[in-house]
Order: C-alpha cells, then sequence, then structure tokens
C-alpha cells in the first residue's frame, strides 16, 4: 500500500477533512504503525 493511501486510511478513521498530506512525509513504516494505533484505540474506546 503506499503513503497516499496510508493518509486516506488515517483521514477516514479519524473522521475528518482536514489535510493531513504532510504525514506523506513519513516513512511508510511510520504511517503503517500510525493506522495501527488508530485503528486500536478506536475498537477499544468502542469496548468500554
Amino acid at each position: 500500500m503506499n503513503k497516499e493511501k496510508l493518509v486516506k486510511i488515517i483521514q477516514e478513521l479519524l473522521k475528518t477533512g482536514e489535510e493531513l498530506d504532510f504525514l506523506t512525509e513519513l516513512r511508510k513504516e511510520d504511517l503503517e504503525k500510525l493506522v495501527a494505533s488508530i485503528r486500536d484505540g478506536i475498537d477499544r474506546s468502542g469496548k468500554q
């Protein structure tokens, strides 16, 4: 998956219309970790 797709996933997870293109400056691996962390946080908040 490319960095632009990962940024799009982050935008969707955060439900934001904000431009997050600056995130493409991160390494792909860091973006993947960020996506996983956001998903984990969303999952945890839904279980409380």
